[in-house]
């Protein structure tokens, strides 16, 4: 079964692909969701996160919070919070979530694939600082 996560990816000039629609002459899966798939096929289910664990959801909020902090404060006020976040949004950063604890050497810009040539500098702070909290909160979970 193929991931898709209906999450909104800006391509460059211009465009943008939705993980699961038609892109040009095929379905565009987002680098997140793919590597979810990867992982998947590759690992036994035992001991891997997935996006329905309440503790990934949680991450995810925080994470997701703290960018919008972070952007807020660089004068981007376009990041809704979480509760007001569409669904398929809330599975792209579920889906991201799942893929930086599952491959803990994931570079934190990896889920933007070919689009991270075009990220602006605070684009690409957030996706540090959402990779950031996104670690630190695991390293605290293991020490329970």
């Amino acid at each position: 079964m193929t991931t898709y996560c209906k999450g909104l990816t800006r391509m460059g000039h211009g465009e943008n692909a939705v993980c699961g629609d038609r892109y040009y002459s095929e379905t565009y899966q987002c680098a997140s969701c793919a590597l979810i798939d990867s992982k998947t096929a590759n690992q036994e289910a035992k001991g891997t996160n997935t996006a329905d664990d309440g503790l990934v959801k949680a991450i995810a909020r925080v994470a997701h919070e703290t960018v919008a902090a972070h952007n807020t404060a660089y004068g981007d006020y376009s990041t809704p919070p979480w509760e007001r976040l569409p669904d398929s949004e809330r599975a792209h950063v579920l889906a991201k979530v799942t893929a930086f604890l599952n491959n803990p050497d994931l570079h934190p810009t990896a889920q933007h694939g070919p689009a991270v040539a075009v990220l602006s500098a605070s684009q690409r702070a957030a996706a540090y600082v959402f990779h950031g909290v996104v670690h630190a909160i695991a390293r605290e979970q293991a020490r329970d």
